[in-house]
């Protein structure tokens, strides 16, 4: 986690808590990613496998990191 030159210079997130962040996507995506499909190049379709709290998952993280990355 040592290059986060990915992240977009608006991003307001202090710089320590971003490997944080990445990390809690990282494990969401390793427990509940089905699969992926591209349908444009600019899209990206994530298919995460349900369960007891996960779309309340999803949410928390989307909406932080529309919090901070606008």
């Amino acid at each position: 986690m040592k290059d986060l030159a990915w992240v977009p210079q608006s991003c307001t997130l202090p710089t320590e808590e971003r490997p944080l962040r990445v990390a809690k996507w990282d494990a969401l995506f390793s427990e509940r990613l089905t699969s992926l499909s591209r349908p444009r190049p600019l899209h990206l379709q994530l298919y995460l496998a349900g369960g007891p709290g996960v779309e309340d998952r999803v949410r928390d993280l989307v909406a932080r990191e529309s919090g901070c990355c606008w």
